[in-house]
């Protein structure tokens, strides 16, 4: 995805080198379209940072996915 796509959908986001990161805890609570490569995610200071890149839009059969395999809490 591109950091325009989601800085407007409101992402908490910071820069580190000249490289844009995007706050993981964010896209999961406030954003359930979209999924994180949780390969790719890196801690700094203890928040899980990811590039834009490595954030996709949910697919159906994502969606598919959760509803036959409900997350427990």
């Amino acid at each position: 995805m591109l950091n325009t796509q989601l800085k407007r959908k409101g992402v908490k986001n910071v820069m580190i080198n000249d490289i844009e990161y995007f706050d993981v805890q964010d896209i999961k609570t406030n954003h359930p379209d979209l999924k994180v490569d949780v390969s790719k995610i890196m801690y700094i200071n203890n928040v899980a940072l990811i590039k834009a890149e490595d954030v996709h839009s949910t697919t159906e059969f994502d969606k598919m996915i959760k509803q036959v395999f409900p997350k427990k809490d």
